[in-house]
């Protein structure tokens, strides 16, 4: 009935989609949104039951909303294509479960697994209508739509899962013009925000030992995104997808691929590529994002046990992605193999062609969606954070 129900909606989604435009991102409604956004952690705070305390982990010790009188009781769906045992499942779970716990069990989620309510190109227009509550949308799917999310985003060394998550932190909340600006962009498709989480950490991997990338650009690599970024680094470039992996690298059809550990060893690459070379890079995405109209309707206190369940989910996805790195690692070894790390040179090598890709795809985006100038602003932020040129 459901599906019924949001297949019947879908047309109203599509049509706020065409309507809704970039070039509205420079409105005053956006500079108020980043203001709603600015002002989401101060009214944390003032939802926090008294005498609370935050623990060491975090999250608000005791259940933040429990018993409060303005939470709402409500069910809410959502339409996600992720199944229940991948990473990001395991995340939604968590949010669910977080979300069902703090409020006492006033706050349902309803979750259709799997794209059986929405496919990967219906979420966003779901949720924009309000046939779906919520979602986790990949801003990659939606370049015409939301193309100032869409900006050079790999994080490299140290900060690891967490830098990744932190630099869409930064850009959507703390930098008060960039936040405008992203507010305002999703506000134009009816969207509320609420966070995303890590991506994974990336490698290639190949059935020789290499050391650097020079060893690596003699082979013909196998990928999906960042082709141009690959071909200006010397390689023979393949277009394939993720699930052609297994089969190509199997019978020689390409010789590296290019992903997340965590991903490949899900796929069992170990079995056929028992080298796993990484580039310290990290990336980070797929944001809990609810129907804007939903958002507003909810009470104060329901927007915080959210806000509260976002940020302990992140730390949850943070912990987790971590976890599975080493666990697959582990794998990895003990099927045989081999994790090694690129020289810091090479990795700069790839981190600067892969952000030279990513400026001139984001500055096509914006021209496309008409956001030329507010991307500028965007890519500029982007650039003094990461202490990239964006020239």
């Amino acid at each position: 009935m459901k599906k019924k129900m949001a297949e019947g909606l879908l047309a109203v989604g599509k049509a706020v989609l065409l309507l809704a435009g970039c070039s509205g991102t420079g409105n005053e409604e956006g500079t108020q949104a980043a203001g709603d956004g600015a002002d989401a952690g101060r009214q944390e705070e003032d939802n926090m039951a008294p005498g609370q305390e935050e623990g060491d982990d975090g999250s608000e010790t005791g259940n933040t909303a429990k018993g409060a009188s303005d939470v709402d009781e409500t069910t809410l769906t959502m339409a996600t294509t992720f199944s229940e045992t991948e990473f990001a499942g395991q995340v939604i779970s968590y949010f669910k479960d977080y979300l069902s716990e703090h409020s006492d069990g006033k706050i349902n989620l309803e979750i259709y697994w799997g794209g059986t309510f929405a496919n990967s190109s219906e979420e966003l227009s779901f949720v924009s209508s309000g046939a779906a509550d919520m979602s986790v949308l990949n801003q990659n799917n939606y370049t015409d739509v939301l193309p100032l999310l869409n900006f050079p985003s790999q994080i490299y060394g140290e900060d690891g899962f967490q830098g990744s998550i932190d630099i869409f932190t930064y850009m959507m909340e703390e930098n008060a013009e960039t936040a405008a600006l992203i507010q305002a962009e999703n506000k134009a498709q009816n969207l509320h925000m609420l966070g995303g989480m890590p991506a994974g950490t990336n490698c290639f991997v190949t059935k020789s030992e290499c050391a650097t990338l020079a060893d690596l650009t003699k082979l013909k690599l196998g990928a999906g995104i960042n082709l141009s970024a690959f071909e200006s680094l010397g390689f023979h470039v393949v277009s394939i997808m993720p699930q052609e992996y297994y089969d190509s690298l199997s019978r020689g059809i390409v010789d590296t691929g290019y992903m997340p550990v965590s991903v490949f060893v899900s796929m069992s690459m170990q079995e056929v590529t028992p080298y796993f070379i990484c580039d310290s890079s990290y990336t980070a995405g797929n944001f809990f994002t609810m129907n804007l109209d939903k958002w507003n309707s909810l009470s104060d206190g329901t927007k915080a046990v959210f806000q509260e369940a976002m940020e302990a989910t992140q730390k949850y996805s943070v912990d987790l992605a971590n976890t599975q790195t080493q666990e697959a690692s582990a794998t990895i070894e003990a099927a045989g193999g081999k994790v090694v790390y690129l020289p810091e040179e090479d990795q700069k090598a790839i981190q600067d062609a892969l952000f030279a890709t990513g400026l001139t795809d984001s500055r096509s985006y914006a021209e496309t969606a008409g956001c030329v100038e507010e991307m500028e602003t965007i890519l500029t932020a982007v650039g003094e954070y990461l202490g990239l040129s964006v020239e």
